[in-house]
């Protein structure tokens, strides 16, 4: 589920809505902080959903659009020549961010496992941390992974409409979820830390 390979497609068709967010006035880094809210609305709609089934038909709207965001900020960056290191920190920051709020919430929901599900998650920030590390070291930053962060989402996105069609009594969508995550993240940070290994002097 490594879909970053598809990114240099997706960057080319983003182009036209970068172009109208540049002329906007929209900033990159507004861009970038604006996946933070769309994570925690995706969190607490994950959160209602036991009472509101529904909801789990929003979570990967919401999905789509903080993987679009995350596209945006940096096409617009480049577009209009704004890159500075700031916009990293937060980049990077805001991702951590989205990623426990988006994802924290499924521990508590019915059938998942609670340890497994923040297990899971802690794994996908400490893959993270290896990615930047790794560049801080003197390497390139590593993205790459078995679930990495589109991956993780788009488990999200598939994992909420199948319980929504199973209907909020049945959790064991949920507990598979849990246990797809964890495997997935620690695949993940294991193969970061063996490529920076590897790549690094």
């Amino acid at each position: 589920m490594d879909l970053y390979a598809t990114k240099g497609a997706i960057n080319e068709r983003l182009l036209p809505l970068v172009d109208r967010l540049a002329r906007a006035g929209a900033t990159p880094d507004q861009v970038t902080l604006a996946a933070i809210p769309i994570a925690v609305l995706g969190g607490a709609c994950l959160l209602a959903s036991p009472a509101i089934p529904w909801l789990l038909l929003v979570v990967p709207v919401l999905v789509v659009v903080r993987l679009a965001l995350n596209l945006l900020d940096g096409n617009l960056a480049r577009r209009t020549g704004t890159i500075h290191p700031r916009g990293e920190l937060y980049n990077e920051i805001g991702d951590r961010l989205a990623d426990v709020a988006f994802l924290a919430p499924v521990a508590v929901l019915p059938g998942a496992n609670a340890v497994v599900v923040l297990l899971g998650v802690l794994g996908a920030v400490l893959a993270s941390y290896v990615g930047i590390a790794a560049r801080a070291a003197g390497g390139e930053r590593i993205y790459r992974g078995v679930l990495s962060k589109p991956g993780r989402m788009a488990l999200l996105a598939v994992v909420s409409l199948v319980a929504f069609v199973a209907g909020p009594g049945d959790g064991r969508a949920w507990a598979v979820f849990g246990v797809l995550l964890l495997l997935g993240t620690a695949l993940t940070l294991a193969e970061r830390l063996l490529v920076a290994i590897r790549r690094l002097p």
